[in-house]
């Protein structure tokens, strides 16, 4: 079973918690992420989510320079170990409902788990488990599953 160090993230977009929603929000556009980690002196302070700037900041008025991260920031971090199994990082995001799962080691943030990388990692085992009951089949049926042409390999 695979463990989330193989599939996080360890590009990290960190804040401060005194620094500016609207700075927040301009680092998570620039490299397309959805949250940021709220980091002071190394520790993992919270983390801040699209949702929270919508939510917490546009649809309350509220004005995103003057705004400070830690006004608007989950500080209960919902997060996991490193080797925490892949499988359990799932189940906790749905029974959570969160979208983003910080993953730490020692304490400390190493990287990040999106519900979109775990869905990609889900599609790709999928299509790994179609092909090969595709290649079986094939096997099964007597024919070369890497003739894809029709012809034979002796013309």
């Amino acid at each position: 079973m695979a463990i989330i160090r193989s599939l996080m993230k360890t590009e990290m977009v960190t804040v401060k918690p005194d620094d500016s929603v609207a700075d927040a929000a301009r680092l998570m556009a620039q490299n397309q992420v959805g949250a940021a980690l709220v980091v002071e002196d190394g520790a993992m302070k919270g983390i801040v989510s699209e949702r929270d700037v919508v939510t917490r900041v546009v649809a309350e008025g509220k004005d995103p320079a003057a705004t400070k991260v830690s006004e608007i920031s989950t500080s209960a971090v919902v997060h996991v170990d490193v080797d925490t199994h892949v499988r359990k990082c799932a189940e906790l995001q749905s029974a959570m409902g969160v979208r983003h799962l910080p993953v730490t080691e020692n304490g400390a943030p190493v990287g990040i788990l999106s519900s979109r990388d775990l869905l990609a990692y889900v599609v790709e085992g999928l299509e790994q488990v179609i092909d090969k009951i595709g290649y079986e089949d094939a096997l099964g049926k007597g024919e070369d599953p890497y003739d894809h042409m029709g012809g034979s390999y002796g013309k």
